[in-house]
């Protein structure tokens, strides 16, 4: 009997970290959309079509529905390269905080969601921005980029 309730025991602790970790997890999903994400990539964007340039030359007689299709796929790949989970933006906010506590993320979200903050983000926002670096990182999208290409049936290229 002893046993059996130390097996229930285990279960709901286990149970109640894996629930404290996932609100963990929300706070800091919050300070990070309240800090300020990077934007998402366009298929259209300046950064897909820098990125697919020797792609498309390597593949001239490809429609122009796949292209469109190809063009997404990066977008979606540069977007969670740069702000989506396990992206470097994530990474260094979730090592920023990890000495946190839970009250101290709930603190520093309702702090970041000040109203006079948000009205700085917003002037912030408004002002011209610089053209992001596309140079960092670029092995890293080259091979994310070959295996978009790979998946659609493609010649994959090296984006040097």
């Amino acid at each position: 009997m002893t046993r059996a309730m130390a097996s229930v025991v285990s279960l709901l602790l286990s149970a109640t970290a894996v629930a404290q970790s996932a609100a963990r997890d929300q706070l800091i999903d919050q300070i990070e959309e309240a800090i300020g994400k990077p934007m998402p990539v366009a298929a259209g964007s300046l950064e897909v079509t820098t990125v697919l340039k020797a792609a498309k030359q390597a593949n001239p007689a490809v429609d122009q529905g796949t292209w469109r299709s190809v063009e997404s796929d990066t977008a979606a790949v540069l977007t969670k390269l740069g702000s989506g989970p396990g992206s470097r933006f994530d990474i260094r906010i979730r090592g920023a905080l990890e000495g946190f506590t839970d009250t101290d993320l709930k603190n520093l979200a309702t702090r970041l969601n000040d109203p006079l903050l948000l009205r700085f983000r917003d002037v912030l926002q408004k002002l011209p921005r610089e053209k992001p670096n596309l140079l960092a990182g670029m092995f890293q999208i080259a091979a994310q980029i070959n295996d978009i290409l790979a998946a659609h049936h493609l010649n994959q290229v090296s984006l040097q």
